[in-house]
């Protein structure tokens, strides 16, 4: 038991020595003014796809867990109803001790399941997001468009200072 615990430690330390000796003691940064400037960064420094990606990605992960709980209930839910509503099946909130254990391919279905729903919810609110963005961009553009002023000046008579030249008024 001791040579396990001597092993161990020696491992632990071993890892920490080559661990430092490798660390990096200065840092090459380009001089700031100040921390602020060090900090502040502006959205408008990434493309926008790079920040469609982002809010895509925050949206996705963010609804997994709530898409998660849906689809686990719902899943035991059907499982439930499909059983004659045993209470051998119910679902979670009403499930005793020594309910049902859902197999490996039914916890990988409600798994896949949450993961779709988190997709779809990204998607949608993606493709809204870029709706709301198009139909911004052509109002701005009818905003700042100008139609050709177009003026119609009524014909002007001109005076005639002779008479014709055969004679007739």
């Amino acid at each position: 038991m001791t040579r396990y615990i001597r092993l161990i430690f020696f491992t632990f330390f071993m890892i920490a020595a080559v661990s430092m000796s490798a660390a990096q003691t200065t840092t090459q940064q380009p001089p700031v003014d100040s921390i602020e400037d060090a900090i502040r960064w502006d959205p408008e420094d990434f493309p926008q796809w790079a920040r469609d990606m982002r809010r895509f990605d925050i949206i996705a992960f963010g609804s997994f867990p709530f898409a998660f709980l849906a689809a686990g209930i719902a899943t035991d839910a059907i499982r439930w109803g499909r059983n004659d509503w045993n209470s051998y099946y119910a679902p979670w909130p009403f499930k005793g001790a020594g309910a049902y254990d859902p197999t490996t391919k039914e916890k990988t279905v409600t798994v896949l399941t949450a993961v779709g729903i988190s997709l779809f919810i990204a998607l949608a609110d993606l493709a809204i997001v870029k709706l709301k963005r198009h139909s911004e961009k052509k109002r701005a553009e009818r905003e700042t468009r100008t139609d050709p002023i177009i003026r119609r000046d009524p014909p002007v008579k001109q005076k005639m200072d002779s008479a014709p030249k055969d004679g007739k008024p």
